[in-house]
């Protein structure tokens, strides 16, 4: 069964992408796979989009009570700090 994590960040582009890089990373260590792994900025998402997917991880709170995935505050993959509390996280989604 694949699964579908959205990576957001303000612009989409910097951020997000060092959080895909890690992301991927950890879950192919972790030998997790059938995960697709994308990523957009805040703007370009609505509650829709957002629901469209396994599991939001965003690098700052989203707060949306029309949004019924969860969502990751993964800002943490971008300074190491509470990483593993993240990737606890994200295991438990995705397996």
């Amino acid at each position: 069964m694949n699964k579908k994590i959205l990576v957001v960040c303000g612009n989409g582009i910097a951020s997000s992408s060092i959080m895909v890089s890690v992301l991927e990373d950890y879950l192919k260590e972790q030998g997790i796979s059938g995960v697709d792994v994308q990523k957009s900025s805040l703007m370009d998402c609505n509650a829709d989009k957002y629901n469209s997917y396994d599991l939001v991880v965003s690098s700052t709170k989203i707060d949306n009570p029309d949004v019924t995935t969860k969502v990751i505050v993964g800002a943490g993959l971008l300074t190491g700090i509470g990483e593993d509390e993240i990737f606890d996280q994200v295991k438990a989604e995705m397996v």
